[in-house]
């Protein structure tokens, strides 16, 4: 199921709200389903699983240790902000995945200066790129048994100089790439992409306003 990029922002910057002010567990355990069942709608559901697994693996910790963490290396302070940001991450998760032409497209409707829309995109671009890269030299490294936890340093230097010539390689071959295709040129840039705010939009962004209020208002019902 398709949904317009600015449906997606309004539901991020709700989940942004929440996360930093909720203090309830029942109240941000209620955030995080209805943030699961967004997603798995809109068809992500695979990615989120991982998520949900160490969001009930932090609950599970802060629940065995009755909120006091575990020493110094592992404080409550910590468990409460990751497991904080892990929700905000199910709310990025459909940002993410959007197509850089689409996301082209959104930012030439909503009239964004270019400085700040060709830094998104090349982003976009290039971190998930970077990643396949990371995941092909781990693989190599395992292969031919470089990877060893008694060596650290040595590991980290046989790991990081590939990637930082690999991403430098990489990010010069996107520029070019983009640039060919036109992606700076002056004048109006078309898409063949439809990029419209539909009732489906509108919905979404109705009913992250009413949760996000109403959630708020549970937290307060709770606090008293």
């Amino acid at each position: 199921m398709h949904l317009d990029l600015r449906s997606k922002l309004a539901v991020f910057f709700s989940t942004v709200f929440l996360a930093s002010v909720l203090s309830k567990d029942t109240v941000f355990f209620l955030l995080t389903v209805i943030l699961f069942i967004y997603v798995s709608i809109l068809g992500y559901s695979k990615s989120t699983v991982k998520i949900m697994l160490a969001i009930a693996i932090i609950s599970v910790m802060r629940l065995i240790s009755n909120r006091s963490g575990f020493g110094i290396m592992l404080p409550d302070m910590f468990l409460f902000i990751v497991i904080r940001t892990l929700a905000i991450v199910l709310s990025v998760i459909p940002i993410i995945k959007i197509s850089p032409g689409e996301l082209m497209a959104v930012m030439k409707k909503m009239k964004v200066h270019r400085n700040i829309a060709l830094p998104l995109i090349f982003m976009m671009r290039f971190f998930p790129v970077v990643r396949s890269e990371f995941s092909e030299i781990i693989d190599s490294l395992k292969l031919r048994g470089l990877i060893s936890f008694r060596k650290p340093f040595v590991t980290m230097e046989y790991l990081f100089v590939p990637m930082m010539f690999s991403s430098s390689k990489i990010a010069e071959e996107l520029a070019a790439a983009s640039e060919v295709r036109g992606i700076s040129a002056n004048g109006e840039h078309t898409s063949r992409r439809e990029i419209k705010f539909r009732k489906f939009d509108s919905a979404v962004v109705l009913l992250t306003i009413l949760f996000t209020v109403g959630l708020y208002f549970m937290e307060g019902v709770m606090m008293r």
